[in-house]
């Protein structure tokens, strides 16, 4: 150490060696270092994002412990004629997180269509996961035949609570072509489809989650409406004999024109009621 001074006549003397700090002033200087550095900044949330690339579709039926139990399809949207350049979507990858950041669900999901039956061993073509009624965030990287991310969609979704006396959850729309194919849609690895646009050589099925507060089965109705609302015809619900239900409506095409129609199914106790539409077209 070398000292220096401008005062004239002034003796300046300095011992030999020097201090080390002590252990327990490093331990202090060490933890406060560690409690004053700046946090790391969590990296930026994704700017919701809805993909032109897929057409989806979200259900809700009572899961576990009070939760809604979500189910998620998807198929590509529909190709533009004459659009040659348009990407095609072959699958994606799904990140459901709930409000706190926790994850729901990660992983890949395959498009639905006509008649789909999940095959153990195969991507699965539906995502099915326990949420808490509120809001959730999905993120979806989607992705081409050669499992390149070819587009994202980031979306908030609102999880509806299905407790109550009498509820009804959100109708799957299973889809077929022929008489095989309709005998198929008995087996529960079927798939709904995320469409609503039809042909009149179709058969649809409907399945509906129907739930009640109580032992007492709720009397379950269905009728088909046109597009201004006005009844068409009574529809044959088949339903369990549980509190906690799916009611069938098996309805064919071959009798509708083209056009925009409603199916309205009414589930009634002595201690209330629910109801719920379902909107779909046809278009050939």
């Amino acid at each position: 150490m070398q000292v220096r001074v401008k005062r004239a006549n002034v003796n300046v003397r300095a011992r030999k060696g020097y201090f080390a700090p002590s252990p327990d002033d490093t331990l202090r200087a060490a933890v406060l270092e560690r409690i004053n550095a700046p946090k790391p900044s969590a990296p930026p949330e994704p700017a919701p994002h809805a993909s032109t690339l897929i057409r989806p579709w979200f259900g809700w039926s009572r899961g576990d412990s009070g939760r809604t139990r979500v189910t998620f399809v998807w198929e590509p949207a529909a190709r533009v004629p004459g659009d040659r350049g348009r990407l095609v979507a072959s699958r994606l990858v799904l990140t459901a997180l709930d409000k706190d950041g926790a994850v729901l669900f990660d992983g890949p999901v395959s498009p639905t269509g006509p008649a789909t039956i999940e095959e153990l061993g195969n991507v699965p073509a539906r995502a099915v996961f326990d949420a808490p009624a509120g809001r959730i965030r999905l993120r979806m990287a989607i992705q081409d035949a050669a499992a390149q991310v070819i587009d994202r969609d980031v979306r908030d979704l609102s999880v509806r609570d299905l407790r109550g006396d009498v509820v009804i959850g959100t109708a799957q729309v299973l889809r077929a072509r022929n008489a095989r194919e309709f005998r198929s849609l008995d087996d529960a690895a079927a798939v709904p489809v995320a469409s609503r646009e039809f042909s009149r050589t179709e058969r649809l099925l409907f399945r509906v989650p129907i739930y009640a507060a109580s032992d007492e089965p709720p009397s379950v109705s269905a009728r088909l409406l046109n597009r201004s609302g006005q009844a068409m015809r009574q529809l044959t619900v088949s339903t369990s004999a549980k509190p906690s239900r799916f009611g069938e409506i098996d309805l064919p095409l071959a009798g509708l024109a083209a056009g925009e129609y409603i199916v309205e199914v009414v589930a009634i106790t002595s201690s209330g009621q629910a109801k719920d539409r379902i909107t779909f077209r046809v278009i050939s």
